[in-house]
């Protein structure tokens, strides 16, 4: 932690020298408002705020980006490679109904829904179709 330095009692200000001494000082220990590099794992217990078209990145080039363009929120790939979401289970929810629409079991299988109802599921023997095919063709 800086010490600023002050003259006791009443006398002359500091001087200008004296004043950008000790700011240089404070500075040391606080990261400036931009371009600031951190080493080490930063913590924030109250989050991380980012505005529309602000971008978390990620890797050399930032071939990972999550963001939000102020209409869609948005995760980008443009590395070499997967984009890979692993998991135990691994579901995608409507933020609206909480009603699922795609769920990956650990256990192998997968299961799409409609309207939180389960229409397409597979398993090891093959899939199960709940509902109406509607094909252009098929071929048996």
């Amino acid at each position: 932690m800086s010490t600023i330095v002050t003259r006791s009692g009443k006398g002359s200000p500091l001087t200008n020298t004296e004043v950008d001494a000790n700011f240089t000082n404070l500075n040391t220990d606080k990261a400036e408002l931009s371009g600031a590099t951190f080493t080490g794992e930063i913590t924030a217990n109250g989050g991380i705020a980012l505005g529309d078209n602000d971008k978390a990145t990620f890797g050399a080039g930032d071939d990972l980006q999550i963001y939000h363009d102020g209409t869609n929120s948005n995760i980008y790939d443009a590395g070499t490679g997967d984009l890979r979401i692993n998991g135990v289970n691994i579901e995608l929810r409507s933020a609206a109904s909480g009603d699922s629409y795609l769920k990956a079991n650990n256990a192998g299988s997968v299961d799409i829904a409609y309207s939180g109802d389960v229409k397409l599921a597979t398993d090891s023997g093959g899939i199960t179709v709940t509902g109406v095919v509607t094909a252009t063709s098929l071929d048996i």
